[in-house]
């Protein structure tokens, strides 16, 4: 964690959590110029992603370089905005699996799987070799696929992805992932329940708040945040 390498950035997090750091309007604490990226237009998207990840070309099987890395965001929304900008500058060919999705009791079945999101995969699952993914879902607890588990995507199958895991107990295990029936949350914008079947995985070279928790990473970023508890959870923030 950066707080035990940086002095000036431990002293900030002291100063924020004690109450000693200056505020501007509305009790607002302003970031450091050299913990900040300035929002200039879309590219400081590209700008941040290359900041985090530089030289993807020559990292895409590097599981160390993955492993330390991060994006954390609020929203489910910002989360999937940067995935897919990520992957798209990422190196190699793409795989795309699409979700089959259904609602039960409903012979219709006239609903968009684009609308469906939150605690589900993605209905178009877009990955390439050497890409970092996350678990949605509990798999099997004895060797490490927990829900929140980090993996590195290896191979691709129709039905079948060969992945490893990032870190922990079973880092550098190679496992195997096959899609899933996955039941939409019950606190969900919907009406209905619906039925998903896909890999039970998303990108992950971006992550919720709630999602990061319990993850350890060396470069990690918080954006789209002013203060948002840096004394608990102690990362550099950008604010873009």
């Amino acid at each position: 964690m950066r707080a035990q390498h940086d002095p000036h950035f431990s002293d900030f997090l002291l100063r924020v959590d004690n109450g000693d750091e200056p505020t501007i309007e509305n009790d607002m604490i302003r970031i450091p110029d050299s913990m900040a990226m300035h929002w200039e237009g879309e590219n400081s998207i590209d700008e941040l992603i290359n900041a985090i990840f530089p030289d993807l070309s020559s990292h895409m099987y590097d599981t160390d370089y993955m492993e330390n890395r991060a994006i954390i965001t609020h929203l489910n929304d910002d989360v999937n905005k940067l995935n897919e900008k990520a992957i798209n500058a990422f190196p190699g060919e793409e795989v795309t699996y699409y979700s089959f999705d259904s609602v039960p009791d409903d012979t219709r079945n006239l609903y968009p799987g684009e609308i469906f999101t939150g605690n589900l995969p993605p209905h178009k699952l877009v990955l390439k070799k050497g890409s970092p993914i996350m678990l949605l879902r509990n798999i099997d607890l004895k060797i490490g696929l927990c829900n929140g588990t980090r993996l590195i995507c290896r191979r691709f199958g129709r039905n079948l992805i060969e992945a490893e895991i990032l870190a922990g107990q079973f880092k550098r295990m190679r496992v195997f992932l096959s899609r899933i029936p996955l039941k939409s949350a019950e606190d969900a914008k919907m009406p209905f329940e619906m039925l998903r079947r896909q890999f039970p995985i998303r990108l992950s070279f971006a992550l919720t708040i709630n999602k990061s928790q319990g993850q350890t990473f060396q470069i990690e970023v918080m954006d789209n945040c002013i203060l948002l508890y840096l004394g608990v959870f102690q990362k550099e923030q950008l604010k873009f």
